[in-house]
């Protein structure tokens, strides 16, 4: 470490590829950390704070996408939107289900919607 940064070269390395990281392939890389957050609850690799920050990433990340996909001027066609606005509200009774239930089916399918629309955004910025 250099006596005039305080950040280590892989701290460095790590803060200058989030700058550069734009659009589509930082959208796929945030529902695979939350894929991969949800996963580790689900293997037990997970403690009660380690589940909390998994639902409570989900959560946010859905909101999110919720604001996006209502905003005026969304470049998504309607139809599209629809349907993702459909799936959100899916996530959003799963998420909540999960804050009081330990029932391995909805963390399976929100792992799995999660890997999937992650492999879709990252296919399409070409990272996949």
């Amino acid at each position: 470490m250099n006596a005039l940064s305080p950040h280590t070269p892989a701290q460095t390395y790590a803060r200058n590829e989030r700058a550069s990281v734009t659009g589509r392939i930082a959208e796929g890389r945030a529902f695979a950390k939350a894929a991969r957050l949800l996963d580790a609850v689900a293997s037990g690799e997970a403690d009660a704070v380690g589940r909390a920050h998994a639902l409570t990433f989900n959560r946010i990340l859905w909101t999110a996408l919720q604001a996006d996909l209502t905003a005026p001027g969304s470049p998504l066609l309607t139809a599209f939107r629809a349907r993702l606005l459909s799936i959100s509200l899916y996530v959003d009774r799963a998420l909540l289900e999960l804050r009081v239930s330990r029932k391995p089916a909805p963390l399976k399918a929100l792992i799995d919607i999660n890997r999937d629309i992650a492999r879709g955004l990252l296919a399409v910025s070409g990272e996949a």
